[in-house]
């Protein structure tokens, strides 16, 4: 299927039919390499004590990403991205780096976040080897800030010196892309200033693949109790647009939704068009549509149907879109 193609159709079916049996197969697609992590970040569930008890701790084995990837190839997305987050550090997975060179040999562009704890040199020389991927990893402009958040004391220097590497190897390598996300204003911080205080920190000339953010949180499902939560009621597009798989081959709400609260197939067991078009996701869909994301388990404390940013602006849904 044609990238603008099928963009053009999960829109007139998300915006304008509502349908909730679809015509396309899913435009992401995500895959979770693992749901344990070595860190237990304040904003992130896996800070949650009862977490671990809500999903079983598991790893993505290679013969089921293997099964993953044929999946996808079956329906022939538009879009050749893949993202491999969901729950989780990926590098806690042994097979992490040998799944970015299977998607990458099928094809696929690789998209991931980590902490870059575990991103030691090798394992960086090891992906820039591999070929383009973009990754997301998270800094702070201030030591204790960052050690705060995390929970351990310590790694502040080591993915410092972990991100300069990363960038001096592939800052002559445009398809390698790095994102830093300051997740200082998480504490209260002025984001404006705490980002320009950690750019600080790196290498003044850079190319534009190496981007600095200041990272934006969301709830998690109804992890977080943020504040600003509106009144007005958006459709979330992820059930028209999205796939989140887990390790063990669940299709759970969104890439939200860390603790399987909604699961609505597995795609280990069907083909994938028979998940994404199965009675759970036609309900999924439907119960949004009508208003009622109380109904979905994953859905009913969400921020994002109710959140006022950007988001729901056309120009920053091309751009997901087409920068997916």
């Amino acid at each position: 299927m044609h990238k603008l193609s099928h963009i053009l159709r999960l829109g007139w079916a998300y915006k304008f039919s509502r349908d909730c049996t679809l015509g396309y197969p899913p435009y992401q697609f995500t895959i979770e390499p693992t749901n344990i992590c070595n860190l237990k970040c304040t904003f992130c569930p896996q800070s949650d004590p009862e977490h671990a008890a809500k999903r079983p701790r598991g790893a993505l084995s290679i013969p089921d990403f293997s099964l993953f990837l044929r999946r996808v190839a079956e329906v022939r997305p538009g879009n050749r991205n893949l993202n491999l987050t969901l729950d989780g550090e990926p590098f806690c997975n042994r097979y992490f780096l040998q799944f970015i060179e299977m998607a990458i040999s099928a094809g696929y562009f690789p998209i991931f976040a980590a902490n870059a704890t575990l991103l030691d040199h090798e394992s960086a020389e090891r992906l820039i080897a591999a070929g383009p991927f973009r990754v997301s990893i998270d800094f702070a402009s201030n030591r204790e800030i960052f050690g705060s958040i995390r929970g351990l004391s310590g790694h502040f220097n080591l993915v410092h010196d972990n991100l300069l590497y990363l960038m001096e190897q592939s800052r002559h390598i445009p398809g390698i892309h790095l994102d830093v996300h300051d997740i200082a204003p998480f504490t209260g911080v002025e984001p404006r200033e705490s980002l320009a205080k950690m750019r600080s920190m790196f290498p003044a000339k850079l190319p534009g693949h190496i981007r600095f953010f200041s990272r934006k949180f969301h709830n998690f499902c109804g992890h977080l109790a943020l504040e600003g939560r509106g009144d007005s009621y958006r459709r979330c597009p992820y059930p028209w647009t999205q796939l989140a798989v887990t390790y063990s081959g669940d299709c759970v709400a969104c890439c939200r939704d860390t603790s399987g609260r909604t699961v609505l197939g597995n795609v280990f067991e069907q083909p994938l068009m028979s998940v994404w078009n199965g009675p759970k996701y036609r309900e999924f869909r439907q119960n949004l549509i009508h208003r009622r994301p109380d109904l979905n388990a994953a859905c009913a404390a969400c921020d994002l149907p109710y959140s006022s940013d950007s988001r729901w602006k056309i120009p920053y849904m091309l751009r997901s879109l087409l920068g997916r």
